[in-house]
């Protein structure tokens, strides 16, 4: 399954472990709203690849693994291995507390999650600070790291001392809690982190977001896209200009041998054939494309390893516009329930990653599929509407309040994804509410999918085809 996050004002982050080796399939669906003018005139396909869409793998050690290389001394002094090992456990990291906060939002704030992400903060802080490196590159990495978790394990932690519920907490897991916070203070004063956690909440933010990502760099995947479709599209234009000449050349010839002239009429129809030809030809060339390359991966992406470029993994990706009676027959059949409207643009990005055994010997891969909001709110037009009331409506003489109006847009985003150790497909679903200044409201909703015991089971050719997409 995949856990949602919402950050900043316009985006959303999905994020899932990849553990075992075969194919990772995700299909996101995003049904825009009826009063939107959500086209491919006001946004195309490809900018909205590039600009909307970002579909990320990073790199999460596996536990045996990392005891190995942290047995062998030798490894601190082959940077970036040292940069790779210590991302790779600060991502393992965050994505335990992220399920852990995700299992606090969905059954709200107990006493076994809490005792989980203090235990896992306290054993990350020690296995950190067992030993500081001695190289000047290191050392730099080293600081922003401690600095980065301190700061984020005491986020999660005043978090959830702000719900109501951590009040009825026993209250020796309050005080542990506690005199966990005042530890990190303490050990931040001490190694002259203050400087770096001052300033206004919004400057902390952001400095915070910078060391995150310079932290992420050594484990993060490098992607180079390369676009499909090329090819076709120039064979289609050099196979419409071999038609179309030879179509000419032949009609000039037998105009020769038969009137042994060339009138000037016949001259001028030539001519404006061949504008009619020029004026029509783009369209043309792009509407055959379109026909060839229908159903077929628009773009690959080669997933590189950090530093050495080695090729980990191939994607193939998919983004078009669709109709709803476009959309593919189980999706069609079970989202009935929330969409009615044929006449709306349906957003559709389909993932596949294929991944071998050498990808996953000594890492897990962490999926992170992000959607930016921010050209669907701008398409939001503020309004200058107001609602008047009165403050109390048994009183005719009570003063009259004004209430602005913000337009608000509502979309539906289905996920539905497929593993190895998954083959039939799951589906999760949110409801947006989009304002003209972010999201306003991400609700989780059922997504009325069926279970995988009441899927139809696949016949012996499709069993065949994923047994040897395994190997």
């Amino acid at each position: 399954m995949f856990s949602m996050k919402r950050k900043g004002d316009y985006r959303l982050q999905f994020t899932r472990t990849l553990k075992e080796v075969g194919r990772y399939q995700v299909e996101m669906y995003l049904f825009t709203p009826h009063e939107g003018n959500f086209s491919a005139w006001t946004m195309t396909e490809k900018d909205f690849f590039f600009n909307s869409i970002s579909h990320r793998f990073g790199l999460m050690g596996l536990p045996d693994q990392d005891r190995a290389s942290k047995t062998d001394s030798s490894y601190t002094l082959l940077s970036p291995h040292y940069e790779i090992l210590y991302g790779s456990w600060l991502f393992q990291y965050r994505a335990s507390l992220e399920r852990l906060r995700q299992q606090i939002q969905a059954s709200g704030l107990a006493a076994e999650p809490l005792k989980r992400a203090l235990r896992l903060s306290q054993n990350f802080a020690a296995r950190i600070r067992r030993a500081k490196p001695e190289q000047s590159s290191q050392q730099r990495y080293f600081r922003h790291l401690d600095i980065y978790f301190s700061w984020h394990a005491e986020q999660f932690f005043l978090e959830c001392m702000a719900q109501e519920e951590f009040a009825q907490q026993e209250e020796e897991l309050q005080e542990a809690i506690r005199d966990f916070l005042h530890k990190e203070h303490r050990h931040r004063r001490e190694q002259e982190y203050l400087s770096d956690l001052q300033g206004n909440p919004t400057r902390v933010w952001n400095r915070m977001s910078l060391y995150h990502r310079l932290l992420e760099y050594p484990v993060v995947l490098r992607t180079k896209v390369i676009e499909l479709g090329p090819g076709t599209q120039k064979l289609v234009k050099a196979a419409s200009t071999t038609l179309i000449m030879s179509l000419f050349t032949y009609f000039l010839f037998n105009t020769r041998a038969g009137n042994q002239q060339l009138s000037l009429t016949l001259l001028l129809t030539i001519a404006l054939i061949y504008a009619v030809r020029d004026l029509l030809r783009d369209d043309m060339i792009a509407t055959i494309t379109r026909w060839l390359r229908k159903g077929k991966p628009r773009w690959k992406i080669r997933l590189l390893m950090p530093y050495t470029r080695k090729l980990l993994a191939q994607q193939l990706a998919w983004l078009d516009y669709r109709k709803l009676p476009e959309l593919p027959q189980q999706v069609l059949e079970h989202s009935g329930k929330w969409v009615t409207n044929e006449e709306r643009w349906i957003i559709c990005y389909r993932s596949r990653l294929t991944l071998d055994r050498s990808a996953l010997e000594k890492d897990q891969l962490q999926e992170r599929l992000e959607l930016d909001c921010e050209a669907l709110c701008e398409m939001i037009e503020n309004t200058g509407k107001q609602l008047f009331s009165c403050e109390d409506p048994a009183d005719p003489n009570a003063p009259i309040e004004a209430h602005p109006i913000e337009k608000q847009h509502d979309y539906n985003l289905l996920l539905v994804f497929t593993s190895p150790e998954q083959p039939h497909p799951l589906a999760q679903r949110w409801r947006l509410r989009l304002g003209a200044h972010g999201i306003v409201q991400c609700e989780s909703k059922d997504s009325h999918w069926p279970v995988p015991s009441e899927q139809p089971t696949p016949n012996w050719r499709q069993r065949l085809a994923a047994r040897f997409r395994r190997r």
